[in-house]
This record gives structure tokens, sequence and C-alpha cells, in this order.
């Protein structure tokens, strides 16, 4: 579980977070966190979050966000919010790192979930090029936060799906879908 302050590092991706806010800070309202992204970080798929908004807010360089189809280039003290159900995406397009806060409401597990994703990395058990973990630890984590986040392409039956059967099975085979980051 994060605590408040706690950073967390993807060392594949150069990139880590440090908690401000967390869902148990907040009684679930909020989880904020400081993020810092190398340049040409990508960031995650085009996905949403069907009841959760995601707030970006740049505190130095230049953040892409896509959302809805409009990309916009966010630069400092300028903040966007990609409200529940938007799909969206953010990446790193610039020459140098970008420091911005993020914010989602409500909390949900999404720091659960980012600390399972960080502490694979850490593991080695993320593929170096995608950043994401072998498919049925992928699935696990589905299963673990489903219906929290989806990538726009698979229809939503068939993730629900894959996340139910697939999760459900790699989990019972012995797959965690949260995985807690290493302390220092």
């Amino acid at each position: 579980m994060a605590k408040t302050n706690q950073v967390i590092e993807n060392k594949t991706f150069g990139d880590k977070c440090q908690f401000l806010i967390t869902s148990e800070d907040s009684k679930g309202e909020l989880m904020k966190f400081k993020f810092w992204c190398r340049p040409g970080g990508e960031g995650p798929p085009l996905h949403y979050h069907p009841v959760q908004s995601e707030s970006f807010e740049v505190v130095s360089g230049e953040l892409s966000v896509t959302c809805d189809g409009e990309k916009r280039l966010l630069k400092k003290g300028e903040k966007f919010t990609a409200k529940a159900n938007s799909a969206h995406k953010w990446a790193n397009e610039g020459s140098e790192e970008v420091v911005a806060i993020f914010e989602f409401r409500p909390a949900l597990r999404t720091e659960d979930f980012l600390e399972t994703l960080y502490a694979l990395d850490v593991q080695g058990k993320c593929n170096k090029k995608t950043g994401l973990p072998g498919t049925l630890q992928f699935f696990a984590i589905l299963n673990e936060y489903y219906g929290e986040l989806f990538v726009v392409g698979p229809p939503i039956a068939a993730q629900k799906i894959m996340a139910k059967v697939v999760g459900g099975f790699a989990k019972l085979i012995g797959y965690k879908g949260f995985i807690p980051f290493p302390k220092n």
C-alpha cells in the first residue's frame, strides 16, 4: 500500500512518481502524485476510466495530452482534466524531462495499480520495449482492478471476459494482482 511521499521508480522507462495524497489520506476521494518523465516517454496506450477523472498539471517541461481525439500541448502552469469515459493518453514529446502533477478522482485503486507495474519492473518481469508484464501476469492485474480502466481498441466485452476468465485463472495458479513496491 502506497504511503504519502513514497517514491517509486520505473528503471526501464526512466520515470518515477511520488505519492502526494493517497486514497487512504483522502478517504478514497483523490489520489495525487508528482510525476517525472524522460524525453520521449510515451505514457500509457489510449485508454479511459469509466468512473474516474484524470487531471494533469505541468510543473516543468511540456506534456502532450490527447483526449477524445484532440491533442494539446500543456506547458508550465497549465492543467487539463480528462473526464470519466474520455479516451485519453499522454506523452513527453519534448527534449526535456517533464514534471507534472496527476490527480485521479475518485482514487479507486490507482496507486495499487501503479505500484504493481513499477514493482514488476524492479523484479525484471516487464518487457523492455512495452513496459508490460507477460500475458498471464497482465490479466491477473486486469482481474484485480476490474472495470477501473479499459484500453481503446479491443471490444470492452472481450476485455471484461479476458480480465475475468484469463485473469481469474492466472490468479488461481499463483499470479498476483497486487504487488507492493519494494521498500527502500
